[in-house]
């Protein structure tokens, strides 16, 4: 004898679907706002960052300040010149130079390149080993668009 069952179909309950679709939501909602706070800067980075003309001023108004300058040696002595006192460690040798900024530890650093990006990680770099560095968006690129002096 045949037992006459019927297929059984697949069927997600409406709760089930509203339940799923919230927690995806929320998923989403806690990647894009509450993730950020505990970015590079809660494991030691940084994600201090000011422009060419905040930079100015905070030279102009402190001579505290430590300027370091992570570009290669040929860009360091380039045209594009360099900020006035910059202590120059390439990022490629940063971390086996890095005692060699020991004596400014509790000063500020603020940290450039030729247009920010090799002297966020090395600000990463810094913050990570208990520095405090800001690093300057734009780098020497958006510092001589603005016409601030350099040396060469």
């Amino acid at each position: 004898m045949k037992s006459s069952q019927q297929p059984q179909t697949a069927f997600i309950s409406p709760k089930l679907l509203r339940n799923t679709v919230l927690t995806g939501i929320s998923s989403v909602l806690f990647i894009m706002f509450l993730l950020p706070a505990f970015s590079c800067s809660s494991f030691g980075g940084t994600n201090k960052s000011v422009s060419v003309e905040q930079a100015k001023k905070m030279l102009d108004s402190s001579t505290t300040v430590i300027v370091l300058d992570v570009r290669t040696k040929e860009e360091f002595t380039s045209e594009t010149g360099h900020l006035k006192n910059a202590v120059h460690i390439p990022v490629q040798e940063l971390e086996n130079r890095i005692n060699e900024l020991a004596p400014f530890k509790k000063q500020t650093i603020l940290v450039y390149c030729r247009s920010g990006v090799r002297s966020k990680r090395a600000s990463d770099m810094l913050g990570q080993k208990g520095f405090t560095p800001i690093n300057m968006e734009g780098g020497i690129i958006e510092w001589n668009q603005a016409h601030f002096p350099v040396e060469r």
